[in-house]
């Protein structure tokens, strides 16, 4: 039978004090005592879920069998017994796999809480714009710079465990303080991009690095970190009806599909990257798009590895009933399709071609669309 740990903690004699991050709740240590100086802070941490517990005082931890069996001066096996376990051999139940993400719908309320008290610095901003979005589709779209303060982030960590928990949510892990521990978050200098479901839930977030020296883009993970956890490889669905496209990355794939808005318009599929094409693979089965055209970027015929990568894909969509159409143009147009397509809007090209399965398919800028470009700093 489950054995309630804070009510078993009450009944041993701990005095609580308050609710912790999370699960924990937070008592006065039965074996250092704590401080005298402070009678009412506690270090002695309980994890309400998992049953375990750690003093960050004095460094004592184990689980509930051991806490009763210390406190009343018996055995592991008649703590086992005495608390309902009735088999006192019975192995202890495995911890909770810290990858183990939590639920969509709370990833994507705690992501919006998250970002909705950061703000937008203006070369993150500027780099944006610069990139093809307008001012309106950058706010809608949800971008946010990473605080560096460690202060700032307390105080914005502090905030959300009123309001959620933050186990499960990738990007957000506990650090011991000085009065314990308390739920910090991944902050490399960059800027936050939203990578939303089909529906438009925030399933996870992505770094656009200001320092690319441990690469351009990093996950807003925690993996690895205390209480922390991973938020795998998802990809990203951006725009509105028409042609569905498979492009790499969510950035990119948001500015494609803004650009696209004034020409042919289309939906834009953003792969975690060419080697994570089965995530890819999940949204495209889900909205149903049988005939999705794959623009990965042109610089593909100069990687082998990126060219098997593709060819795996278009093989196992053609193995599942679609009808992919490969895309490419050459590479003096443009690196990504957004690139292409920002050249175009700009009015840079008077059209573009590009050849689908080999066959040629014109896009003219029919709509004037005004593009506010900013100069990178």
């Amino acid at each position: 039978m489950a054995v309630d740990a804070v009510s078993t903690a009450l009944s041993l004699g701990l005095r609580f004090i308050k609710e912790g991050p999370g699960y924990e709740r937070i008592f006065r240590c039965p074996f250092c005592g704590d401080s005298t100086k402070h009678p009412n802070k506690g270090h002695f941490y309980i994890n309400a879920r998992e049953g375990t517990w750690q003093c960050h005082r004095c460094g004592e931890k184990g689980n509930l069998i051991t806490l009763y069996a210390r406190l009343k001066k018996t055995s592991n096996g008649t703590a086992r017994l005495e608390l309902g376990l009735q088999d006192a051999f019975a192995p202890e139940p495995p911890a909770r796999n810290r990858d183990d993400l939590a639920p969509v719908e709370h990833r994507d309320k705690v992501y919006r809480a998250f970002l909705s008290v950061l703000s937008l610095y203006p070369e993150h901003k500027n780099d944006l714009l610069r990139r093809g979005l307008d001012e309106e589709t950058i706010h809608r779209n949800g971008y946010r710079s990473l605080p560096q303060d460690a202060r700032h982030r307390w105080k914005i960590t502090r905030w959300l465990t009123r309001k959620y928990s933050l186990e499960g949510v990738p990007g957000f892990y506990t650090r011991n303080g000085r009065y314990g521990p308390f739920w910090d978050f991944f902050d490399p200098k960059g800027y936050l991009i939203p990578v939303r479901t089909p529906e438009g839930l925030i399933q996870a977030l992505k770094v656009r690095c200001d320092d690319p020296v441990n690469g351009k883009y990093l996950w807003f993970s925690s993996h690895g970190k205390p209480n922390g956890t991973s938020p795998g490889s998802p990809a990203h669905c951006a725009g509105g009806k028409g042609r569905v496209w498979v492009t790499e990355g969510p950035l990119k794939a948001d500015v494609a599909s803004h650009l696209m808005k004034g020409l042919a318009g289309g939906r834009f599929i953003g792969a975690a990257g060419t080697a994570a094409w089965k995530s890819a693979l999940e949204v495209l089965e889900k909205i149903g798009a049988k005939a999705p055209a794959i623009a990965f970027d042109a610089d593909l015929a100069e990687n082998p590895q990126v060219q098997n990568q593709l060819r795996e894909f278009i093989a196992e969509l053609k193995k599942l009933g679609f009808t992919p159409r490969k895309v490419t143009w050459p590479r003096e147009m443009g690196k990504g399709i957004d690139d292409v397509l920002l050249k175009l809007c700009r009015k840079e090209m008077s059209s573009v071609t590009f050849l689908m399965d080999g066959k040629p398919v014109t896009i003219t800028k029919t709509v004037t669309t005004e593009i506010t470009v900013g100069t990178a700093k």
